[in-house]
Formats: C-alpha cells, structure tokens, sequence
C-alpha cells in the first residue's frame, strides 16, 4: 500500500492501575486518500516511568468479551461523556455507566444487566458495582432525584449543545400495564392504551435530544407547550422558534407563542374552523402549474396565503400531495358508493383529499416550507431509536423518582447511541459494531488482562473512531 508522510509519536494509556504505551505511526494513505494510524504496543510503564517488558502469568482465570464494552467506554471517555457524568453523579457514575453499557449493548430487561456484566469486562472497568434487581431499583430512585436531574441538564446543555434559537418539541405513548399515578388511558395511533407520555425537545440543528418531560397518559399535548418552554428557559435554551405536530394546536398556545415572540410552524388541525374555510376556497384552483413545487423525486403544489390567526398575522401553505390524493380519492369513493353519506359531506371530503395545511408566524418561500416541517422526521428517528434500538417501553416501573431515573438512564444511552451513530458513519451500524466488537475477547489472568486479536473488520471500526484497543491491561 502506497504510503507517504511518515510521522510517528508515542501515546500512553492508562488501563487500571497500569499505565501502557503504544507507538502510533501517522501516515497518508495515497489509495484511499485520507490519512491513517498503525499503532504498535510498547509496553507496560514502570514507576520510574520507563517501558518494561513484562510476560503474564501462565494461570488464565478467565475469558470475558471484551470489544463492546471497551469501545463503548472508550468512545464515551473521548467525547467527554465520562467526565459530564463522574462531575454529577459522583461515586454512582460506575453504575451509571455500567448501565448505559448494558442498554446501548445489550437492550434486555434490568434483571439480566448482572448476568451481562458477570461474564463482560465491564466487571473490572467498573469495578464492585452491585447490578441485582434490587440495587438497580434504588439506584434508578437515587438518580431520578429532581435536582439532581437538573444538575444534569444544567451540565449536558451548557456544555454539550449549542442550540442556536430553534427546538422541535413532540410526544409519544409509552404503553405499559403497570399500576402508576401516571399510567392512564390515552389515545395513540387510533387506539386506546394504558401509557405515560413521552415529551422530547430536541435541538433543530443538529438533532441531538436536549430534555425530556414525562406526563400522565391522559394529558394532551396542547397543555404542555407552554410549561415546556419555560422550563427550557430555566435551563438557558432561550429558543427564537419552535417546530411542533397538530396535537400542540390551540388558541391558547399560538398567543403564547406570540406574545413570547417566538416564532412558530406546525400543522393546522383538520377539525379548525379556518382549515375548512381554507379548503372551500382553495382547494378548487390548487392543481395549476403556477403552484407546483418539487419536493425530492416528488411534485407537490403549494399555495401560500395570508390568514387572521386569533386576531394575529400568520402564513397558511395549503400542501396538495396529487399521489396521495389518488389514493386518497378511491377509498373514499369506494367507501361512500356503499354506505351512501350526505351529497355536500362527500363533496367537502372528496376536496380535502391528499391536502394538508401548514400554518407558520412569519413567510417561507413556498419551496422550503414541507422540508421545513417534515424535520420533525428528526424526533420520530429518536423515538424510534429510543423503542425499537433501546427497547424503552419496557416498563416495570411502581415509583415516580424510579421513573425518572430510568428515563434519565435511557435519554442519557441516547445521546451516547446517536453520537457513537454519528461518528461510525454509514457503512455500518451501531447494532453490527457491537456485535463485531463484541467478539473480541479477553483473557484474564492473575493481575492482567491479555486482549485477542483483532479482526480486520474490527481494526476498521476502532480506526474510524480513533480507537486504540490495548494488548494489556491491568487489573
């Protein structure tokens, strides 16, 4: 392999209570065009602070995985996770991390986390941590303490983000079958579930989660608006706009808004007064090439007017989706055709089909509006990462502090997930890195642990994340 620019430097690294160094050579790599590292493995350093060379001893104790969770750590250490955590939980960090560890690598229920950590070198990374049930129990109730969550978004917010004025706020359910003062019947996806509310704000920009707010399953989204963007206040987000779904919709949110001066974009709800007059009056004239717009490898037309919204100036984009109508179209009338409805209930439905309204506080060019408001796409990815990814509503949960904490626990495996997402790129997944790493054992023996080697695959991944996987490590 062509190599130019040679330029090697030595790096230390710290494993235990044993400090080893590795030889990193920097070098252009001329075929792939972008610069890489070999590392080779020195030796272990002596308290003069000399390299020695030292063999291990010949009784192995155990085989532990090894790659998952030694990359895990690694990556939340460079990223400054680590250090976020230790400066707010203290002592308790350990098993916070261990946890984090477990969920990102292992998304089962809590009860299992002893049997992961008993047979994974997480057992000496984080050493004397107690993971049976019931610790894990309290442990959730000592983190859910309110100030000690505020702390914690105080440090992540002030440190971690740069939101630059625009948030987008959403809800989903979190079904469960638990007897809690928040579990309550609500409506989602057309049915009606025992569940808690999910609330995420997440930051426009960069679509990283900011802060989480959790509410009984019975309360709707439109109470929760204003009390969201006061407490992001509290916590120095002072947002200039917020993008938010229909459910958020009311007289009383929009002056809010208004009045806060912050400016606004979401979906006009379909039973409004104002989305019906909109519909009788454009939606007759809306297929003209004079609308039409190009969205991705679709066409949409889009007519933007000036509305009255509760006595204040704003923007409506009435959105035609001729696809969509198709489809929209055939259903209905084949639906009608059979049970026969009211001739001008038929006409009014027949119109609206494949049309949605957006409604904003201030003018978007007409091209931008839909990508504008379809980044609330950003929050369903997160959702769906939080479920599907993290395994979130698995809920066994009987106290409110317990709660608390295991949310904190799943947002704070978020940002690690999204971020470890982020920097591994889009050849591989966070789900395959692990199990690939995940394959890279260890050895353990009376006061060191010999790691196996790696894979190419394996060399690949801790290459792109700037990994140095050590040969040893102390105990």
């Amino acid at each position: 392999m062509p190599i130019i620019g040679i330029m090697s430097f030595i790096r230390y690294k710290k494993f235990g209570q044993r400090e080893y160094a590795y030889e990193v050579t920097s070098y252009w790599d001329s075929l792939a065009k972008r610069p890489r590292q070999k590392v080779r493995y020195l030796g272990v350093m002596n308290e003069k602070g000399k390299i020695i060379k030292k063999e291990h001893p010949l009784k192995e104790r155990l085989i532990l995985d090894f790659g998952d969770t030694y990359l895990l750590y690694e990556f939340m250490k460079k990223a400054n996770l680590t250090s976020l955590l230790d400066t707010v939980f203290g002592k308790e960090s350990k098993r916070l991390l261990s946890l984090i560890c477990y969920r990102i690598c292992h998304p089962s229920a809590m009860i299992y986390a002893r049997i992961c950590y008993e047979g994974n070198v997480a057992r000496f990374f984080f050493k004397d941590v107690n993971l049976s049930s019931q610790r894990i129990s309290d442990f959730l109730q000592l983190i859910g303490d309110e100030e000690l969550q505020r702390d914690f978004f105080m440090s992540y917010i002030s440190s971690f983000t740069k939101v630059e004025g625009s948030v987008i706020i959403d809800t989903t359910a979190l079904p469960n079958q638990i007897h809690f003062p928040f579990s309550a019947w609500g409506y989602h996806d057309g049915e009606i579930d025992k569940q808690i509310r999910f609330l995420f704000v997440v930051d426009k920009k960069t679509g990283m989660p900011l802060f989480f707010r959790y509410l009984p399953g019975n309360i709707v989204d439109v109470t929760t608006l204003s009390v969201t963007i006061e407490e992001l206040r509290k916590l120095g987000i002072a947002h200039s706009f917020v993008l938010v779904d229909a459910a958020f919709f009311s007289e009383d949110n929009v002056k809010d808004l208004y009045d806060k001066g912050i400016e606004f974009l979401t979906r006009l709800p379909s039973g409004r007064t104002l989305y019906r007059e909109l519909i009788i009056e454009e939606g007759r004239n809306l297929e003209r090439f004079e609308h039409a717009v190009r969205y991705g490898k679709r066409a949409l037309f889009i007519k933007q007017k000036e509305v009255n919204l509760y006595g204040r100036r704003a923007y409506a984009y009435i959105v035609l989706d001729p696809e969509r109508k198709g489809r929209e179209t055939k259903r209905l009338l084949l639906d009608t055709m059979e049970e026969g409805e009211n001739k001008e209930d038929i006409e009014y439905r027949l119109l609206k089909q494949g049309i949605m309204i957006l409604i904003s506080s201030f003018k978007v060019d007409k091209d931008e509006v839909v990508p504008y408001y379809y980044m609330r796409q950003s929050v369903e990815a997160l959702f769906g990462f939080s479920k599907d990814d993290l395994r979130l509503i698995a809920l066994r949960i009987h106290k409110e502090e317990t709660l608390r904490g295991y949310l904190l626990l799943m947002f704070i495996a978020l940002i690690v997930f999204l971020r470890l997402k982020e920097g591994i790129g889009r050849k591989y997944t966070v789900e395959e890195i692990l199990l690939t790493m995940k394959n890279l054992k260890c050895k353990v023996y009376q006061d060191e642990i010999i790691v196996q080697e790696l894979t190419r695959q394996q060399k690949e991944i801790v290459e792109k994340l700037n990994i140095i996987v050590p040969k040893k490590a102390g105990i």
